[in-house]
């Protein structure tokens, strides 16, 4: 049942990252061209997220309400799924307007965080502890390519204005598709195998889980020093869309092309990453492509030639495959089972804070000098500088964790040679 459990997850996840790369990714062009202006269609890439984050602190709650991760898990999927039906409606009738798109992004997002914390718990029972760096290896290249084939299904149809049936919008036609995956995708998950008896796990409310979260002392500690990098991270990426739609003039074709690209370092890095899997830790490879993405946004002030933003989106790409793998295996390997709940729901928690900080900054950059090139420049030059700072911190408590780590084992090596 196990096996054919984890080989279950596969497929969930390639049909929710289909959900992703012909939906989600496209959220960002169906607000432009409803109208929104550059840096609202900036914000809702990201506010909903914040909003998403405030909801999924119900996680815990309804945990004890449901008695079941898996049950939690299938309800937060297929709820996720449904937040597509009022976009159908919307793409196919009339634009909605800001707060109600907000309102349907939020729902979106915080389904899908929903279900990360107890979808945690429920793999870290499923997955044994000697394969997970290769089993989530894999399942992050099958993740990739679903985003991949999605994204360029979707560039494709909207480049071509590709019509069928009844769909009179593109949009209307890749959000049915997102609906359908996401459907199948829960599906899939409630036939995945579930023990009874791990639900006996003790369930506790976000005031508990916090008490969980500030007694590790060690955990704490990188989580509050990763929340202003990633802050920094969203000074400049939520606006990277609406400068290649709307300040280079990108047709769907290129803006697929873009996006694409990034997948693809992701798929190519990631088949490295699983060759190293024994070299080198979570902690290590999160390092390393933390350090490689510090000086990338301000590149994109070098050259806007649609190939300089295809080379600049590939090594970004490769970059961050090494920051979400390495996040994956702390996750995976550093959390006990009973910590995975209450701490991945107040880390999702402080990293919705991060990314208001973040993305309040960037917006607060264009709307004083305006929707125009040179204020993009500006943005993404302090996106690097901002990473930088959020970098060192981070970086120095890493490597002194390490070193403290590998210092506490070297007695015992010494007194083993000696002997």
């Amino acid at each position: 049942m196990r096996e054919k459990s984890l080989r279950l997850s596969l497929f969930d996840a390639f049909l929710c990252s289909l959900m992703i790369g012909a939906g989600e990714t496209y959220l960002p062009a169906y607000s432009l061209s409803i109208g929104m202006g550059e840096i609202f269609a900036g914000i809702l890439s990201t506010l909903p997220i914040v909003s998403g984050a405030f909801l999924q602190l119900i996680t815990p709650r309804g945990l004890q309400r449901m008695r079941s991760h898996k049950n939690w898990v299938v309800a937060s999927a297929t709820l996720q799924a449904l937040t597509f039906l009022p976009l159908i409606y919307f793409s196919a009738t009339k634009a909605p307007n800001f707060w109600m798109l907000f309102l349907i992004l939020s729902l979106y997002w915080g389904s899908g965080f929903a279900a990360g914390p107890a979808w945690n718990y429920w793999m870290g029972r499923l997955v044994q502890v000697e394969e997970g760096s290769r089993y989530f290896a894999k399942r992050a290249r099958v993740s990739q390519i679903g985003i991949l084939l999605g994204l360029i299904g979707g560039g494709v149809a909207l480049h071509n204005k590709v019509e069928i049936g009844p769909f009179s919008s593109v949009f209307t036609m890749l959000f049915v598709f997102a609906f359908g995956c996401r459907l199948l995708s829960s599906f899939i998950l409630s036939s995945q195998y579930f023990d009874p008896n791990w639900n006996k796990e003790p369930k506790i409310g976000f005031r508990a889980s916090w008490k969980v979260f500030w007694a590790n002392s060690s955990k704490r500690q990188f989580f509050f020093y990763l929340a202003p990098f990633q802050a920094a991270v969203f000074v400049s990426s939520p606006f990277v869309t609406p400068y290649m739609l709307a300040q280079v003039k990108m047709d769907y074709g290129a803006y697929m092309t873009a996006i694409g690209v990034l997948f693809v370092g992701k798929i190519l890095t990631l088949t490295l990453i699983d060759r190293l899997r024994h070299n080198a830790s979570g902690f290590n490879l999160l390092i390393f492509g933390a350090g490689a993405i510090v000086p990338l946004p301000a590149m994109w002030a070098i050259s806007a030639e649609p190939y300089f933003i295809f080379f600049l989106q590939l090594i970004s790409g490769m970059a961050w495959a090494f920051v979400e793998v390495g996040l994956s295996l702390i996750f995976f390997k550093d959390l006990k089972q009973e910590e995975k709940v209450p701490m991945l729901t107040v880390y999702n928690l402080l990293n919705s804070l991060a990314i208001i900080l973040g993305t309040y900054i960037g917006g607060k950059v264009l709307w004083i000098f305006g929707e125009k090139v040179t204020s993009y420049y500006a943005v993404f030059i302090l996106g690097s500088v901002a990473r930088g700072f959020g970098f060192y911190p981070l970086y120095r408590y890493v490597k002194t964790q390490i070193w403290e780590a590998a210092a506490s084992k070297d007695p015992i090596d010494s007194t083993e040679k000696a002997s």
